[in-house]
């Protein structure tokens, strides 16, 4: 498999990728946003996804950081 040392991709390029239209059919078929007010699927998904990509080590408490940080919230709200 051939590396990329030069290659960088944004966390925001990366989401860009998956079409809304994806979500959309999943949050329909899976019924997960019943009784969402504050955190729904999508936003779950891109904390989750971002939590993976940028934390060495991935806990409650820097998700939490993660979701009461402005700029992911602008983001990918």
């Amino acid at each position: 498999m051939a590396t990329f040392k030069d290659h960088t991709v944004t966390v925001k390029q990366l989401f860009d990728v998956i079409p809304d239209a994806l979500f959309d059919h999943l949050s329909q078929n899976t019924n997960v946003d019943y009784c969402s007010k504050v955190l729904h699927g999508r936003k779950m998904f891109y904390l989750l996804m971002y939590g993976i990509l940028e934390n060495y080590r991935l806990s409650h408490h820097t998700l939490e950081d993660a979701f009461n940080d402005g700029v992911l919230k602008d983001s990918f709200s």
